[in-house]
């Protein structure tokens, strides 16, 4: 049976990564700190952990999926990004996720069967340790309350027509 897609919030902000491996737990900080903040009802928070290609039936149909990982962009550590998919995905990529070709291949994947969300942005921070352990160094640490505000201003740039059927919305995001 297929899920109802229209149970589900049309803002996805979904959290990559490893808090196993220091900075790699960069979006799960993220997480962590938005789910502290008084988010509208069409958002969902949702950690993926590390593996992507089991996410399609995730972000289909929502209207925005907002992706937060650890981006290496061979800047200084901390250093926050914004980009989406089509931006990157005809170059040869000097900025990689520690799990992008997992996400970037699952997102093209979605596209060709027709199981992806409607707009895509991915929000990360270089990272500097990712080695094993567990903490973010102090510049990835700053860096989650920027990322947070980023991520709070692209929900506000979304305008929902829609929520969830329980909140008694129906629609999509305006473009």
């Amino acid at each position: 049976m297929l899920p109802d897609l229209s149970e589900r919030a049309p803002l996805l902000v979904m959290a990559v990564g490893n808090i196993l491996r220091g900075d790699d737990g960069f979006a799960d900080a993220v997480l962590n700190r938005l789910a502290q903040e008084e988010l509208p009802a069409h958002v969902e928070l949702f950690d993926a952990g590390t593996s992507a290609i089991d996410l399609m039936e995730v972000f289909n149909g929502r209207d925005k999926l907002i992706v937060v990982d650890a981006i290496r962009g061979g800047q200084a550590p901390g250093t926050l990004y914004r980009f989406s998919p089509e931006e990157v995905e005809d170059q040869a990529l000097p900025m990689n996720s520690l799990h992008q070709v997992g996400l970037l291949e699952t997102l093209k994947l979605g596209e060709l069967v027709d199981c992806k969300p409607k707009q895509t942005v991915v929000v990360g921070a270089q990272p500097g340790e990712t080695g094993l352990g567990i903490g973010l160094s102090p510049e990835v640490e700053q860096a989650v309350e920027r990322a947070v505000e980023l991520i709070k201003q692209e929900i506000n740039n979304a305008k929902p027509q829609r929520d969830r059927k329980d909140a008694g919305f129906q629609g999509s995001f305006a473009s």
